[in-house]
C-alpha cells in the first residue's frame, strides 16, 4: 500500500474539489435544518441563473449540459416546489420564460447566509485576510481565463 502523499504534493485541483464538496455538502445539510429539506444539487444552479434573469428552459439546457426534455422536468419539479414559475415569452409566444418566485428568492438568501456561515468559519480557521487572499486570487485567475468575466456556475456531470 502507498503512503499518503505529503499535503504539500496534493495538486490544486483535488484540493478545489475536496473543498467544493464539503462546501456543498455543507451547505444542503444546513438548509435542510432550515426547513428547506427539498433542495436539490440542481435547483442552486438554475436558481443562481434565473436569479437576475429570466431564462428559457434552452438556456437552462445548455447551462446544465442537458436535453431541454431533462430541464423541463427540472424546471417542472421546481416549479413543484414554488421555487420558479413559467410565463409566456412576450417575444415569442411559443417560447415560456422560468423565473424566480419569492419562495425562490427566500432560498437564495438562505444559501447566501449559509456561504457567510461557512466563510466564517474558514476564517475561525486561516483568519479573515487568508479568505480574502484565496477569494482575491481566484477572481484574477477565472476573470484572466474567462475574458475579464465570471464564467457561469454550472455543474460537472
Amino acid at each position: 500500500m502507498t503512503p499518503p502523499a505529503p499535503a504539500d504534493d496534493v495538486p490544486l485541483a483535488r484540493l478545489f474539489a475536496m473543498a467544493f464538496r464539503y462546501l456543498i455538502d455543507e451547505l444542503h445539510a444546513r438548509l435542510a435544518d432550515r426547513r428547506w429539506p427539498e433542495m436539490r444539487p440542481p435547483y442552486g444552479f438554475v436558481l443562481v441563473a434565473a436569479r437576475d434573469r429570466a431564462l428559457t428552459s434552452g438556456a437552462i439546457a445548455e447551462l446544465m449540459g442537458m436535453t431541454k426534455q431533462a430541464a423541463s422536468k427540472l424546471v417542472d419539479a421546481m416549479e413543484g416546489e414554488g421555487y420558479v414559475s413559467r410565463r409566456v415569452d412576450g417575444g415569442d409566444a411559443r417560447a415560456k420564460l422560468v423565473e424566480l418566485t419569492p419562495r425562490g428568492h427566500e432560498l437564495l438568501t438562505a444559501v447566501e447566509e449559509v456561504y457567510a456561515d461557512l466563510e466564517a468559519e474558514w476564517s475561525a480557521v486561516v483568519g479573515r485576510a487568508g479568505v480574502e487572499t484565496v477569494r482575491r486570487d481566484l477572481l484574477a485567475v477565472l476573470r484572466a481565463t474567462h475574458d475579464g468575466a465570471l464564467p457561469p456556475v454550472r455543474p460537472t456531470w
